[in-house]
């Protein structure tokens, strides 16, 4: 006799609509990094045989005005066909051939693809700075020691209103105004329980550790956001095992008030495997929840293995939405673009060098893991998501790798400065040395996602 077992709904669910976001997100970057070489081809007359979706074999399709276009079956990627475009074909030399074009013309087509992601990704943060985003208010959760702010009376729960002339309304506007005056006395007006109080508070030049373990020196006043909201609960970890949901309070963790991520660290993620006891503010009514954080080992930003406590839990503080108007929008998403451009080309930089382990890389398994988080966390996360996917995109597309768009741009920058094209046996050469980089750093990136699902 045989017993017939079942996922539940939900899971089924759950993975459906994961899944779906996935999708829907890669078909979005592949197609603006495609339209890109296909509009900038159309443009300057070079055919275009085939613009696809997908490699391998074709699911469905049609042929409109010479250009066949179609959806295959693998959706890991994408290709633009355009005439002349292969090296030795026999139409290489006929009207509307991408080889026959101007190198000018050529390297637009190439650098279209890239330019268009970029372009993508501010357009979604245009959008998203036009609706509203969540953002961190500027409420002070930990007053540090022997810092400016303690010496200047700040407390936990005052809210900064104003630095100087400026009004703050977002965590991010304080830090930064902050972080560029170091030893510059600052006047700060805040809300203390309904009563407008003004501080002189003269940030003090100190070292901090950057997203890569670097160090950098900026102004600090000793103060963290007041961060203890719980807003998600991942399935089947310590957090929903003990009960805590989504909208409880983290008031302390033993004997430890909780004001942010840093006392949630010294509380519980540094206590692997010990019970601790968690105290929450649950519609009103305080409860005690008995907690044990799960053995979990990673790698700091130094590749150094370390073990931690992992919970299970995201945490934000007080919310509220940044928004701008038509041009503000346009400027924000200008600046978050130029943002994430410089951030995610140190991190290739520093990948390229060794700075970041390379068990980091990440492939579609990890894409799929972190489009599925977003989707849970709401279309606003998802759709930023997609814009920082893009950007990552665009700049890996220019790596001077033979066969990405990089390696063709420095092929027609090689044309321009010697006045004749790269020989078909040298680009034959370069593109099968491209090809075994790439297929070789794509089975990485799958083996690391494999071993993150396992571990």
């Amino acid at each position: 006799m045989f017993e017939l077992s079942v996922l539940p709904i939900d899971t089924i669910l759950s993975f459906s609509t994961k899944m779906l976001a996935f999708l829907t997100g890669l078909a979005a970057l592949i197609f603006v990094h495609e339209l890109g070489h296909f509009l900038a081809a159309r443009k300057v007359g070079v055919v275009v045989e085939k613009f696809a979706l997908g490699f391998g074999p074709k699911i469905i399709g049609f042929t409109k005005g010479g250009t066949e276009y179609l959806i295959a079956a693998i959706p890991l990627g994408g290709y633009v066909k355009m005439k002349g475009e292969e090296v030795g074909e026999d139409e290489a030399d006929e009207q509307g051939s991408f080889s026959a074009a101007p190198v000018g013309h050529r390297l637009a087509i190439a650098f279209a693809g890239p330019l268009f992601n970029i372009l993508f990704a501010i357009g979604i943060y245009y959008f998203v700075y036009l609706i509203g985003v969540p953002a961190l208010s500027p409420v002070v959760g930990t007053v540090n020691e022997e810092s400016p702010a303690l010496a200047a009376g700040l407390q936990t729960g005052d809210r900064i209103l104003t630095i100087g002339d400026e009004e703050v309304f977002y965590w991010e506007q304080l830090q930064q105004i902050v972080h560029e005056s170091p030893g510059r006395s600052l006047n700060f007006k805040l809300d203390r329980n309904g009563n407008i109080i003004d501080v002189p508070i003269a940030p003090v030049a100190n070292q901090i550790t950057d997203l890569f373990g670097d160090k950098e020196s900026v102004g600090l006043i000793g103060i963290t956001p007041l961060v203890r909201n719980i807003t998600l609960v991942k399935e089947d970890t310590p957090a929903a095992r003990a009960g805590i949901q989504v909208g409880d309070i983290l008031l302390k963790v033993d004997e430890t008030p909780i004001f942010g991520w840093q006392d949630l660290k010294t509380a519980a993620i540094d206590k692997p495997g010990e019970e601790l006891k968690f105290y929450l503010l649950r519609n009103g009514t305080e409860i005690a929840l008995k907690l044990t954080p799960e053995k979990k080992k990673t790698k700091n930003l130094q590749g150094k293995e370390i073990e931690i406590g992992m919970l299970g839990i995201g945490m934000s503080g007080e919310m509220t939405q940044e928004k701008y108007g038509f041009l503000g929008a346009l400027k924000r998403a200008f600046e978050e673009t130029g943002k994430l451009i410089f951030l995610i080309a140190v991190s290739i930089k520093k990948m390229i060098w060794g700075s970041i382990p390379a068990d980091s890389i990440g492939g579609p398994i990890l894409i799929f893991q972190i489009y599925g988080e977003q989707a849970e966390q709401g279309f606003n996360e998802l759709i930023r998501l997609t814009a920082l996917l893009s950007i990552n995109l665009g700049l890996l597309n220019l790596l001077p790798i033979p066969v990405l768009d990089g390696g063709h741009i420095f092929f027609f920058l090689i044309e321009i400065l010697k006045g004749k094209p790269v020989s078909e046996r040298n680009r034959e050469r370069a593109q099968q040395v491209g090809l075994f980089m790439l297929i070789s750093l794509m089975v990485f990136a799958f083996y690391n996602d494999i071993m993150r699902v396992i571990s």
